[in-house]
């Protein structure tokens, strides 16, 4: 059995090759593909899906609120939200609504795939107080606040290769795969707060 995923972007070019690569796989079919929140409403309710695809920035409405509604319907599907702009306080939204990962639209691939397979809970671990040393902590707050690694290194007077090897070990430390991801996590263990914009 092929897992029915529901595709819901309003660039149609993105949307027909995110089509074409999930057909591709042996596990995975596009079960409709929708361009709007309304098409999007429509294909839920009138086709089986077990996991979704979503583009936050939709013409018609708010994508997050979409999140929330197909995860209201449909409970246990795999919800991936992309996003163009991938801000802190978006993801944790979009989280918030059900999401189960939110990944960047200038990603890879793969990782949507991966997040399309993901079964049961998200897997999270305990952050013990601490784990992060003083730089760290101060490079996470700054990624919370919006800033890339760019403005990060100028801010601290580092390089940015400098700043690159403190993500890396937030990343490890956080269990995270993408700096978004442990922005949310660093969020949820308490360890930075983000302000809604």
């Amino acid at each position: 059995m092929r897992t029915p995923v529901l595709v819901v972007d309003d660039h149609r070019t993105f949307a027909d090759l995110m089509r074409l690569g999930i057909d591709a796989q042996p596990d995975l079919e596009c079960a409709a593909v929708a361009h709007s929140v309304d098409q999007a409403r429509r294909m839920a309710a009138a086709v089986p899906f077990s996991a979704a695809v979503i583009d936050l920035g939709l013409p018609d409405g708010d994508g997050a609120r979409l999140v929330a509604e197909l995860s209201c319907a449909v409970p246990h599907a795999r919800l991936v939200v992309l996003t163009a702009h991938p801000r802190s306080d978006t993801a944790r939204r979009a989280l918030a609504c059900g999401a189960r990962r939110v990944l960047p639209k200038h990603g890879r691939f793969d990782e949507v795939l991966n997040a399309l397979r993901e079964r049961g809970p998200r897997p999270t671990q305990p952050i013990p107080p601490g784990a992060l040393s003083p730089r760290e902590q101060e490079v996470i707050e700054l990624l919370a606040e919006g800033l890339d690694v760019r403005n990060v290194a100028n801010r601290l007077n580092l390089s940015v290769y400098t700043v690159r090897d403190h993500v890396k070990a937030i990343l490890g430390k956080l269990g995270a795969r993408t700096q978004l991801e442990a922005i949310v996590v660093a969020a949820r263990a308490g360890i930075v707060l983000l302000e809604p914009r």
